[in-house]
């Protein structure tokens, strides 16, 4: 069976979104930022046939790593403004825990587990293992410019993204964030994130995910 987000990480989630608000202001500088304005998604046609399709062979695009370590609650969009990011600090090994959610997906879900209570397979998740998320909340909005989990905005890597109405704050081709262990790149065919010590991870865009 596929992993899932328990419900202990969804109010850990919920209680990292509470914490961070989103009235707080950015003490990092904006003179580096990226000023991308991205419209609403337009609506995808029908999952293709079979789960999981592969995705696509790119080319990497290097870029900045940004260390978040030590912050309780950081979020992220992807540049499309599609896919939105969270980690947040937990109890257990490795210290913290990824969350990506995709906004419009044309792969198709594998059947919802009966043991999962709240909304199934609206992205992906990690900490020491990966698996599809089940949870009672979302992590849209904790991305905005001036909230507490956007203090990275302004470094190197950062571009604000104008997306359904909130300018936040988006991880650039290339770029990566760091939280102990796990690191999360953003490129053009999606968001990447593994545990380095367990190898465990994620792939993730709007045509295709996969579980490591």
């Amino acid at each position: 069976m596929i992993p899932l987000l328990r419900l202990g990480i969804a109010l850990a989630s919920c209680a990292a979104l509470g914490a961070c608000g989103l009235v707080g202001t950015s003490s990092a500088p904006t003179t580096a930022t990226v000023v991308v304005t991205v419209p609403a998604p337009a609506a995808t046609a029908a999952a293709p046939s079979g789960t999981r399709p592969a995705a696509a062979t790119t080319t990497a695009v290097v870029g900045p790593t940004i260390d978040g370590t030590g912050h309780a609650m950081t979020a992220w969009d992807s540049p499309t403004g599609n896919i939105v990011c969270a980690a947040f600090t937990i109890d257990v090994a490795p210290g913290y825990a990824i969350r990506c959610d995709v906004m419009e997906h044309t792969w198709k879900l594998p059947p919802k587990p009966a043991d999962c209570e709240f909304d199934w397979g609206h992205g992906t998740y990690l900490e020491a293992k990966s698996g599809i998320s089940c949870v009672s909340d979302a992590i849209a909005g904790s991305d905005v410019v001036g909230s507490d989990g956007a203090w990275w905005n302004g470094k190197p890597g950062s571009q604000v993204v104008t997306v359904s109405g909130r300018k936040a704050v988006a991880l650039a081709y290339g770029a990566s964030l760091k939280f102990g262990p796990i690191v999360c790149t953003s490129q053009p065919d999606g968001m990447h994130c593994t545990n380095t010590t367990t190898k465990a991870g994620f792939d993730i865009s709007r045509a295709a995910y996969t579980l490591r």
